[in-house]
């Protein structure tokens, strides 16, 4: 038993081990890269001067800094919107790279798939992508969190029809000057297997961002959760989402009783109830923004479902 047991903790930690996350994450590591105000940059992220543009890496401000305040280890990510002669550089930070030009709307981030410094290979599937932050930002303007799953070469925003899975987040407005954990669910449009991420950060709202916006991102990460990924669809249970509400309904009229349970994606268990068949419960989904596992097992059998609440 004991050589069983070991042997099943080896697998489940490899397993663990082996799946895909960010490159340099919490933003511990960073290189020389640029001439001039400013010249290092995290390592496997990139900013606009280090852009595909000579002329535009030149003339771009300075949108972001290693910064002292981490959540763990020694630096985070500091991001600030600059403005210059009426026109705002978005503070922007991207794990592949970015196209400057004069016409804002011209401007996009991108995956180069011809260079491995400009793309991050990831074919997983993950649930959520979760973070730290601290936000300055000015007035009603807001940081942004985009992770892009994708096959071949992205352009953002552009043609998006290779999206294999997208998480979006919107920061609060306001300040925060305390770490704060963000969270965003996958939205998957396919079952293909990505071939990479394209993750873009920002300090305020795209196109619209507002002058002197700040942020700190720090520890992001990928979040996999195998129970939600094959779901057991039994017949005689139904689990949904829909107007601030969660729904699960057990069909018949059998008098059995089925053991309800939502869970979080980091496990924690944010509801409990029987259920009994040929009812329903309405549950208010008063907790966060996120993906979380309804559960509803009875006897031997069992039935497991991911809700996205928004």
């Amino acid at each position: 038993m004991k050589k069983i047991l070991l042997f099943t903790l080896i697998l489940s930690f490899t397993s663990l081990m082996a799946q895909e996350q960010f490159e340099n994450a919490s933003f511990e590591e960073w290189e020389s890269v640029v001439i001039g105000e400013y010249d290092i940059e995290p390592v496997n992220w990139s900013s606009i001067k280090t852009s595909d543009s000579d002329l535009m890496n030149g003339l771009a401000p300075v949108v972001w800094q290693r910064s002292d305040e981490a959540k763990t280890g020694n630096y985070s990510l500091y991001l600030k919107s600059k403005e210059t002669l009426g026109i705002v550089a978005t503070g922007t930070m991207v794990n592949g790279r970015l196209h400057a030009d004069l016409n804002y709307d011209s401007a996009y981030a991108f995956t180069d798939t011809n260079d491995s410094q400009w793309n991050s290979a990831f074919t997983s599937r993950p649930d959520s992508v979760i973070g730290w932050f601290m936000s300055n930002p000015t007035d009603d303007d807001f940081p942004t969190v985009k992770v892009a799953l994708h096959t071949g070469e992205l352009r953002i925003p552009g043609d998006e029809s290779n999206i294999v899975a997208m998480a979006y987040v919107e920061l609060p407005i306001g300040v925060h000057n305390t770490w704060t954990r963000f969270s965003a669910p996958f939205i998957y449009s396919n079952s293909i297997a990505p071939e990479y991420h394209l993750t873009i950060l920002t300090a305020g709202d795209g196109v619209s961002a507002l002058g002197d916006s700040e942020v700190w991102f720090d520890d992001m990460e990928f979040v996999y959760n195998p129970e939600s990924i094959n779901e057991n669809k039994l017949d005689n249970i139904t689990a949904y989402y829909s107007n601030g509400s969660i729904n699960v309904l057990a069909k018949g009229t059998a008098n059995d009783d089925y053991h309800v349970t939502i869970n979080d994606l980091m496990g924690r268990q944010v509801y409990t109830a029987t259920l009994t068949q040929g009812a329903s419960i309405k549950i208010n989904a008063d907790f966060p923004q996120g993906v979380y596992i309804v559960k509803a097992t009875h006897k031997n059998s069992s039935y497991s479902r991911k809700i996205i609440v928004d």
